[in-house]
């Protein structure tokens, strides 16, 4: 259910306590969950509830190692999200979180070359683990 074609990114050797990842998704319980998830990681974890925040928090970082976004949120999906963040920092790798019932249309971004990588939800603690150190791993960050 993932690709990694599309996590090939350029990086180098860098802090990790400097390192974030951007966790993006409309719900606040999933978010704080994810914080839960990587409380013991050398990384910290950046969070927006929109696209819009995702981007501005985009904009004003230059330390996202890995981008992990909801694909169904309002105003602005994930695809899109994806596609804006691609523009902003093409080289950090983006990662998709879906329910079972958008598999087909997240697989299009994928394809697209949005994201690097499909997670489902109800996501597997040690497989969302592991696809986000790998993710970090082919950006030389981890």
């Amino acid at each position: 259910m993932n690709n990694h074609d599309n996590c090939q990114t350029q990086g180098g050797e860098s802090d990790l306590a400097e390192i974030s990842i951007l966790c993006v998704d409309d719900e606040e319980n999933i978010l704080r969950a994810l914080k839960r998830l990587f409380r013991k990681e050398p990384f910290r974890v950046l969070t927006a509830t929109s696209g819009q925040e995702g981007l501005a928090i985009l904009q004003g970082s230059d330390r996202i190692g890995l981008i992990l976004s909801d694909y169904r949120m309002p105003e602005m999906s994930g695809s899109e999200f994806l596609e804006a963040a691609s523009e902003l920092v093409p080289h950090t790798p983006r990662m998709i979180l879906t329910g079972y019932a958008d598999i087909q249309s997240a697989m299009d971004t994928i394809n697209q070359g949005r994201a690097c990588r499909l997670l489902a939800k109800p996501w597997d603690d040690e497989e969302l683990l592991q696809a986000v150190r790998e993710g970090l791993l082919q950006e030389g960050e981890y």
